[in-house]
């Protein structure tokens, strides 16, 4: 990655950085070499080459064979026990060994710039040869992944739509495919999306984890796809001009700049409403949600009627304001669909199906239940929900928040105590089974009294 660390010229290329390399690389194999032969030319079978960092490299004999040391050698230094030589050959070799790697660090250096100064008349050509291996892989991996994973080819109008048959999210496809689903089968639910000068917005409804942001996305991504070049995960995909992508996705603040969540939604929101057209495709999922419920409902009926009658753009607009369903009614353009869910009990099972017609309800509770809320919290929730549900048909909206759910409401839902006690069999246990049973009791009816 850097000159400086060396590596850059490859071996072969010069002899000379080779040798420098070679010296660093093969230094102990020289040394071992070395030794060998003095030992066989003194006949000093215990003389040794070593190194050391004050004195550089060595040829050690005890004191009692120094006088049989070669007339070349050189005493380089006196030991009470022993003596240290070095001869011309060793000096050779520790010169060029303390130095190879600087040496071999500046001859890198000054090859590469001989390289750089021969490339500079070819610089043009090498730039173009480089841009079309960046397209020729990116287009090859586009590809493979069609091809791979079956996506369809595009088919492009000048008509304004997007028509989209068994659209898929390719990443979470992919996630699915990896771990085996997500505890509600493998098989990613392919669906479809329709939009034309006729039918320009779709009103989302239907519950948390249900679908919405992944159906939202993937048309996105199907949209982006398809006008880069690629294929797109889909059965059929027809698109008519699409000049850009407006999101408002997900939450976040910037609390630095004094940006709360709720701004960075709206400032987002404004962004689009001032600059999307009638052939942009707008994804607002969740909008309003940041404040009061009055407030909230409001601008995002707003925001959705800006779209629809002025922008007039292409417009996902997933809400959990049921009131909003009602938006199609009046504005010709715009058709409810939902995500299908079944509840069983106070269970919930996804169906991940994009449907037409607003949903029933947003089933909060029982993804809380899903989340792993506590059985009394759930029950209070419970009873809260259906309180609200019942003043808002008859017209007045004050409910006590805070009381506590009827008998009725707390005898639908057995409590964690309840659950543990029917799981019991009291034939298989033993003694001391029953006894960790019972403890295991007492310390769920704790856990399950309200405070008080």
């Amino acid at each position: 990655m850097l000159l400086r660390d060396g590596g850059v010229i490859a071996v072969g290329h010069d002899a000379d950085l080779d040798e420098l390399r070679g010296i660093g690389q093969n230094c102990d194999a020289f040394l071992i070499d070395l030794e060998g032969r003095e030992r066989a030319r003194s006949g000093i079978a215990n003389l040794r080459v070593q190194f050391n960092r004050v004195h550089g490299f060595y040829i050690e004999v005890s004191a009692g064979q120094a006088d049989k040391v070669p007339a070349d050698y050189q005493r380089r230094q006196t030991l009470k026990n022993a003596e240290r030589f070095i001869t011309p050959e060793l000096k050779a070799f520790e010169d060029k060994a303390l130095s190879a790697q600087d040496r071999a660090l500046a001859r890198e250096k000054q090859l590469f710039e001989q390289l750089i100064d021969a490339l500079l008349t070819y610089l043009p050509t090498l730039g173009a040869l480089a841009r079309a291996l960046a397209g020729l892989d990116a287009l090859a991996c586009l590809a493979e992944r069609a091809t791979t994973l079956g996506w369809c080819r595009p088919r492009f109008v000048t008509q304004p739509c997007i028509d989209i048959t068994q659209g898929r999210h390719p990443v979470v496809q992919a996630r699915l495919a990896e771990t085996g689903g997500m505890g509600q089968g493998a098989d990613f639910i392919a669906n479809d999306c329709r939009l034309d000068a006729r039918n320009r917005m779709l009103v989302i409804t239907g519950p948390n984890m249900g679908g919405k942001s992944t159906y939202m996305r993937q048309v996105a991504l199907i949209v982006l796809l398809a006008s880069m070049g690629s294929f797109v995960p889909a059965a059929d995909c027809t698109l008519g001009p699409i000049d850009a992508i407006h999101t408002r996705i997900g939450a976040a603040d910037d609390l630095v700049n004094a940006q709360s969540t709720f701004m960075l939604e709206m400032t987002e929101a404004a962004a689009i409403v001032h600059s999307a057209t009638e052939h942009s495709l707008v994804l607002m999922d969740e909008i309003g949600r940041g404040t009061s419920t009055f407030d909230g409902l409001a601008l995002a009926g707003a925001i959705a009627s800006q779209l629809h009658d002025k922008n007039r753009a292409f417009t996902l607009f997933a809400t959990h304001y049921f009131e909003l369903t009602e938006f199609p009614v009046k504005h010709d353009r715009a058709i409810n669909l939902h995500v299908s869910a079944v509840e069983s009990g106070h269970d919930i099972v996804f169906l991940h199906a994009i449907e037409p017609g607003p949903a029933s309800r947003s089933y909060g509770v029982q993804v809380a239940r899903l989340a792993g809320m506590p059985a009394g919290l759930l029950r209070q929730a419970r009873a809260t929900l259906e309180a609200l549900e019942a003043k808002a048909r008859s017209g007045d909206l004050q409910v006590d928040l805070f009381a506590a759910p009827s008998v009725q409401a707390q005898a639908v839902e057995p409590s964690a105590v309840e659950l543990a006690l029917a799981a019991i069999d009291p034939d298989a246990l033993t003694a001391r089974e029953a006894l960790e049973a019972l403890y295991r009791l007492k310390s769920l009816q704790a856990q399950d009294k309200p405070n008080l």
